[in-house]
Formats: structure tokens, sequence, C-alpha cells
């Protein structure tokens, strides 16, 4: 069956919403792209952050980075996969040849934003095209749904290998959302001992079914006094701000107080000012920020999470709370917007 010229997709209004429009359909146009059907499609925290906000340069776009879906064409150098494979797609394309891209380092591309945005950060739509690289082969028994949300885990595994997290050590993760959760699950698979805290009950019942040391619930609970009582009196190790956007401001606090002397603080969310750098100064306590993932040593972040999710070492099915078709795009981010009053906490859009 032909492939059709115009494709459905969620566009991106003057209101910041989204409009089903029929547009053209992305082509195979390099011998090492990879054309895929889009079968799930996360709604990520940054999606959010632009929900119903005029940006006039996303006015006409197509966004959306967390994909898997079905392998439709390949280019005739493509070896990885084939038609009819199912796939995880990564969304972060890079230029490949500027010196990070060559050092393993393609998250930190000054080209990447424009360079994804062109071809794999388009998951609200039917199609998708882009480098056979980003393209992983996944078994029957990982479901597309799993499959879409690896990038939140990518991000979370890097944090992991950025912090240098290991064995023993008491962490700290601010926040019960869909990075906190990841994050959560994987500083267990390195053998850490996990907090999680939040200001939400339903998130933090999922943390402790995912195996949290304990939760903490700030609104009712006194932080600081918590989590030096299952410190011993030290502090954690390692806290990982992993909120962000409006509430950065008490977040990241809460991170500085939470940590020893000689800790550090892995930023995942936004910055914020007003910190204390007495403390953080006097204290030695390290700040190290995480944005995205790529290789950490030899190996593809994005692929470690994988072969974890087909090792059963991460649960990301317990993540996934609603699922939408695509021309109800815009109810998903309502449900993931409310999430206090619709206990979501990974929004997909499935096909």
């Amino acid at each position: 069956m032909p492939l059709p010229n115009m494709m459905k997709a969620a566009v991106k209004t003057t209101q910041g919403s989204f409009e089903i429009k029929d547009v053209p359909t992305p082509e195979v146009t390099r011998p090492d792209y990879v054309l895929a059907k889009v079968r799930s499609a996360g709604v990520c925290g940054s999606d959010l952050r632009w929900w119903k906000i005029p940006r006039p340069q996303l006015v006409g776009r197509i966004t959306g980075h967390e994909l898997a879906g079905d392998v439709i064409e390949v280019g005739p150098d493509v070896l990885n996969v084939k038609r009819g494979d199912r796939v995880a797609i990564e969304s972060l394309v890079g230029c490949g040849v500027c010196y990070w891209c060559r050092v393993g380092q393609y998250h930190l591309c000054p080209d990447l934003g424009k360079l994804r945005s062109e071809t794999l950060s388009r998951a609200f739509s039917e199609y998708v095209a882009g480098p056979a690289a980003n393209f992983f082969k996944i078994p029957e028994k990982v479901s597309y749904e799993e499959a879409a949300i690896l990038d939140v885990y990518g991000t979370s595994i890097h944090a992991c290998n950025r912090t240098g997290i290991r064995m023993g050590q008491n962490v700290v993760v601010i926040g019960a959302g869909p990075i906190g959760l990841t994050m959560l699950e994987l500083a267990n698979v390195a053998g850490a001992r996990t907090i999680v805290t939040g200001v939400y009950d339903y998130p933090l019942e999922v943390a402790e079914k995912l195996g949290a040391y304990a939760t903490i619930n700030t609104r009712s609970e006194d932080g600081v006094a918590k989590v030096l009582e299952l410190t011993s009196g030290m502090g954690a190790d390692i806290a990982y701000e992993c909120v962000g956007g409006e509430a950065a401001g008490v977040t990241m606090k809460q991170a500085v107080s939470y940590v020893r002397r000689g800790g550090k603080v892995g930023i995942i969310g936004a910055l914020a000012d007003g910190l204390d750098w007495p403390r953080i100064r006097g204290q030695e306590i390290d700040l190290i920020s995480i944005s995205s993932f790529s290789y950490w040593g030899n190996d593809r972040e994005f692929k470690i999470v994988l072969d974890l999710l087909i090792d059963e070492k991460i649960d990301a099915n317990s993540l996934i709370t609603h699922r939408f078709p695509l021309e109800r795009i815009n109810e998903a981010f309502e449900t993931a917007d409310n999430k206090r009053k619709t206990n979501a906490i990974k929004v997909v859009i499935v096909s």
C-alpha cells in the first residue's frame, strides 16, 4: 500500500494549544534515514511548559520528542533496522561534525534544537523520518507506550552517570513526577537508598510501589528533619531536583538543605535564585547540571535504559496513567496539566 502524501499532525496554534491538520508526510531524503509510523508519543513536562502560552516561534510547528513506532521505509545505507520492525526512537539529532558530536556529547551540539525539530522531534504526528542510528528495535514484550517514554529514563540515567551515584548511598529525589519516579528506579538499580519527596499523595504512593526507601509529603512533613532522621543525622549524599519551573525557588533550596557536607545536588529541573550560597560554598556542595543524555563512556545511554526495560529492571508501565488518540491531544495536555485532579503521571498519545 503506497504511503499517503499527507498525514495528520497536531500543529501549534497562536494560543499555544494544538490544531489537527493535514501536512506533508516526511520522506527518506538521505541514504541513512528511516521513516516510521508513530504508534505512541509521550507528553513531556517541557511540552507542558508552553501549553496554552503564546510563543511565536512555535506557531505552525509540530512538536513532541518522546516516541516509538513501526519502521515503514529505510534508506539504502540502513542496516540496523528494516521495514516492519517495532522501534524505540531517540529524538536527539546532532550535526555529527562539531566538537561535541565527535566526542560523544551530541546532546550539547549547537545545532541540536534545529536539527531535531526538523526530523524526529515531531512525535505528535503520524510519521517521522530521521537518522537510522536513532532507531532501536524492541521485542514484542515491550509496548510502544513503554518504549516512547524511554526519553525520560534517558535523562535520569544521565543524571546517575553525571553525579557518580553508587551502592549504599543515601539519595533524595525531589518530585514524584515522571523524572522523579524514573530517577528513583535507576537509583535503586544502582544500589542506592532512595527517599522521594513530593506534594501529592498519589505519585508518592506509586513511588512506594516502585521501591522507595521512604517517601515524604513536604506539604505536611518537615522535609529536612525527616531526611536527617533517615540518614542518621548526616543528610543525603546526593539530592536530585526533578521539578523545576515555578517551584524551583522552593525545590532547589530543599535540595541544598537535604544534602550532607561535601554532598551533591543534581539539577534536572530549572534553576532558581535565592540559594544558600554561603552553605553551598562553605560545605563544598557540588551543583551538577543535567540536560538530556548521550553517551556514557562507550555506551549510548538511551540503549542502556532500553536494555534495562527489556530485562525488566525498570517498570515503565507503572508510570503511564492516561492514553489518548492524536485527535484528543488537547484533552491529553489538559489531563497532564491538572495532575492534582487527574492523578496523571505520564500521559501518552497512542494510535
